[in-house]
């Protein structure tokens, strides 16, 4: 063994541990491909911002209006032009044979960091139906509700029920390995006695369970809203099997581009930009099932208009 100095050790708590099983079990399993989406919202930013100061100045009823908000309403609408991105896989490596289910409903995991530095992935279900305040309304009800969690009680229910409709399936290594997590290593403890009648007492309403995790068909993951004078972006992120599509979101970024002025020429100017990483499991399609959604998104990047309406 090496001789070099070790400072603070820090053993995987619960969160942690999912978060490991779940990414290495996507690299073994998903073929990753990845590809860069760029596009130019300078309008659609200036649309953002006039929708945003309309929603908070409503006399009856003020709404704050993030643009993390409706950049999910655009994606949403771009998914609902792919829908074969909307679906979840199943696969045998030993035959070969695999099928996708296409999903009706656009349920988005939304990577989530708590105040505590942890990460969960709530879900916002049924977002293809939600107009943009409702969306806004959704975002401000997973938050409440984040408050009111116990994350690792959460996360122990989850795996419980994963590990049972694994047995179901008959998934024997799958639920080795989330057993495994479970119990190897530092122990989680759970809740006791009059503090656990009083935790689960909470209406699921106003605390998260493990259906609020388990049930996303996308994953978007938001890590501009992280750092918002970041000049890099996603290149590749995991997948969250059995989803086919993960989206990573960067910065809004200042940078030299090509528009067409109202005179109808070209022209260079200072644009905003946000990098937009696309990666889909190479077994459920290929790129070609991209393009309809890259093709819905241009099209309300160039005439963000039509979000007066959403």
């Amino acid at each position: 063994m090496s001789n070099f100095a070790v400072g603070e050790v820090l053993e995987f708590d619960l969160q942690r541990k999912v978060v490991a099983h779940m990414t290495s079990a996507s690299w073994r399993n998903a073929p990753h491909v990845s590809f860069i989406y760029e596009p130019d919202i300078t309008d659609f930013y200036a649309v953002f911002r006039t929708i945003a100061a309309e929603r908070l100045a409503r006399a009856d009823q003020p709404r704050k209006i993030s643009f993390n908000t409706i950049l999910l309403k655009a994606l949403v609408e771009g998914l609902l032009a792919a829908p074969k991105l909307n679906s979840l896989i199943e696969f045998d490596a030993a035959t070969g044979s695999g099928r996708l289910q296409m999903c009706p409903d656009i349920n988005i995991s939304l990577p989530w960091f708590t105040p505590d530095g942890r990460t969960i992935t709530p879900v916002i279900a049924h977002a293809e139906a939600m107009s943009l305040d409702a969306m806004a309304d959704a975002i401000a009800k997973l938050a409440r509700k984040i408050d009111q969690t116990n994350i690792d009680e959460m996360l122990l229910d989850a795996i419980a029920a994963k590990t049972a409709d694994d047995i179901k399936k008959f998934h024997l290594g799958t639920i080795w390995r989330v057993l495994n997590l479970a119990i190897r290593g530092r122990k989680t403890p759970r809740l006791r006695g009059e503090e656990r009648k009083r935790y689960y007492r909470l209406s699921e309403d106003v605390r998260l369970s493990r259906k609020d995790i388990m049930n996303g068909t996308v994953t978007i993951s938001n890590i501009g809203s992280l750092y918002r004078e970041q000049r890099g972006y996603l290149g590749l992120l995991e997948l969250v099997p059995p989803q086919v599509l993960a989206i990573g979101v960067g910065a809004v970024q200042d940078k030299p581009g090509l528009f067409v002025d109202q005179a109808k020429g070209q022209q260079i100017g200072i644009r905003k930009f946000i990098p937009i990483c696309l990666v889909f499991d190479h077994r459920a399609f290929d790129f070609f099932a991209l393009v309809p959604l890259l093709k819905r998104l241009d099209t309300i990047f160039a005439g963000p208009e039509e979000a007066f309406g959403w």
